[in-house]
């Protein structure tokens, strides 16, 4: 199908890019939180099953987008194909509520959790992947907390649509608007969205010398800072600070303590990749994820997935069982909850991804680690407000400032992958961001099932307390192990 040369200029953009991933997050998040809120009763009520049910259907959802994050990435990688596995997860979306609409037994709502974890893992994983494809690293803060913004919009509307049509239609009402949504998603994705791989590669050619083309200042700002094609080094500085970039943001620290020197690594060729960034992450290997997962500067942000996103699947898994157990409060009432702190963390979250990029921009890419840490702790200080409130109106602050401070560590993280991947010049990076779908789908499979059933044994109190203190401890010692490696280094060189 031939496009109109106005479309075609569109879908070139990377501003297309990060406004179609926008809205795959919006869509994603919300088919996801569309069963929220029924979940208790259609266990409990319509099919009489234990409530250690819940943490299965939890753990499903992670299953499925464990299979599917260990694989997408290497398979994009691979082709260079950034569009088909975004095609993919919209139609996995509809096969989704295909199977939700004749629901009448548990083991097909695990299979309905099965296809949509997949579904989502591949969504996350691409969205994430496109955005750092095209963006520099003193814009990917912004730009990712953007991308949260809409995947709480979901986050706020789902479980109170879900809980609407739940209630006016049954389980049929949430399956048919599934289903409308990934075809809406299908035709969007077909006709405004570009390989972001192929937009990449215009860009640096129109950077070129030798190509003659009309482009504005604005527009090689962002060009000249997006595409990392070789690693910077000291002598590069007077060049960024020309282009408006800080010389801690352009001589990367992930670049120079993690990565070995290398004097033939100043000229690579524009057309092939950069095959001399690192002795340890090869470009053209097949399969990179167990060497990018070996790599310090990546273990920190991997675990923090795990743990901030884990404690997010904990919280929606007992959240529910909380305000129906002590508040008693409907399918409906749990969503309006949930629509409450969706709407703090969206006002929230825009100042979380401009403070991220002006630390950026004023001290480097390392201090993403200290952000994170940072975050951790205030995470773990929003989820003992969460476990001790004994009234519905603290339960709902705790959850919000929870929901507030677990996006002060997962946007840095997720930020930190770009990071890396530029810095280094491999080819890994829709790899390197399946990791984040590994890390949260193995925290969906192991973490809720625990949370449940210490909440049967135990309550909500010592479940919450218990989990957050052990996850948030380990998370704050993987995040500064790379920190601490730097400045040990540092000093062995100054002595």
């Amino acid at each position: 199908m031939r496009l109109p040369p106005i479309a075609t200029n569109v879908r070139s953009k990377p501003a297309t890019i990060w406004v179609a991933s926008s809205l795959i997050a919006l869509v994603n998040r919300l088919i996801y939180t569309l069963t929220i809120a029924c979940i208790p009763d259609l266990l409990q009520r319509v099919l009489h099953e234990p409530r250690s049910s819940n943490g299965v259907i939890t753990a499903a959802f992670g299953v499925g987008g464990l299979v599917a994050g260990c694989s997408i990435g290497y398979i994009s990688d691979r082709t260079q194909n950034r569009l088909v596995p975004q095609l993919v997860a919209a139609a996995l979306y509809v096969v989704a509520g295909l199977v939700f609409f004749y629901a009448k037994h548990l083991h097909q709502i695990v299979l309905f959790r099965l296809i949509l974890g997949a579904a989502s893992s591949i969504a996350d994983t691409m969205l994430f992947t496109t955005v750092a494809d095209v963006y520099p690293a003193n814009l990917l803060g912004f730009k990712m907390a953007v991308l949260f913004v809409f995947d709480n919009i979901g986050n706020m509307l789902g479980p109170l649509l879900g809980g609407k049509a739940y209630e006016r239609m049954g389980v049929g009402g949430i399956a048919i608007i599934a289903m409308g949504l990934g075809v809406a998603e299908f035709f969007m994705i077909l006709l405004f969205v570009r390989n972001s791989l192929d937009i990449r590669q215009s860009l640096v050619q129109n950077t070129a010398p030798s190509t003659a083309t009309t482009i504005s200042t604005s527009d090689l700002m962002v060009v000249e800072s997006t595409i990392a094609s070789r690693r910077p080094s000291v002598s590069d500085c007077p060049g960024a600070k020309s282009r408006g970039l800080e010389c801690s943001s352009c001589v990367s620290i992930l670049s120079t303590d993690s990565m070995p020197s290398d004097s033939n690594a100043s000229h690579p060729p524009k057309s092939k990749p950069n095959t001399t960034a690192s002795s340890s992450i090869h470009p053209h290997s097949s399969l990179q994820v167990v060497r990018l997962l070996l790599q310090l500067p990546v273990i920190g942000p991997t675990v923090s997935i795990f743990v901030g996103t884990g404690m997010q699947s904990v919280v929606e898994t007992v959240f529910p069982l909380r305000l129906f157990d002590k508040f008693g409060y409907s399918p409906g009432a749990i969503g309006i909850a949930f629509m409450i702190v969706g709407g703090v963390l969206i006002l929230a979250m825009p100042a979380v991804g401009f403070i991220n990029d002006a630390v950026i921009s004023r001290h480097g890419e390392h201090m993403r680690y200290y952000a994170i840490s940072v975050g951790v702790l205030m995470m773990l200080a929003s989820l003992t407000v969460t476990a001790v409130a004994g009234s519905y109106p603290v339960l709902i602050f705790g959850y919000a400032l929870f929901a507030i401070t677990s996006m002060l560590v997962i946007v840095p993280a997720q930020s930190a992958f770009g990071d890396y991947i530029n810095a280094t010049g491999s080819q890994a990076m829709a790899q390197c961001y399946s990791l984040a779908w590994i890390a949260e789908g193995m925290a969906n499979i192991s973490l809720p099932p625990i949370a449940s059933g210490l909440y049967a044994i135990a309550g909500f109190l010592p479940m919450l307390m218990s989990m957050s203190a052990v996850l948030c401890t380990i998370c704050a010692i993987s995040v500064l192990a790379y920190p601490a490696q730097c400045h040990w280094k540092a000093r062995r060189r100054r002595e």
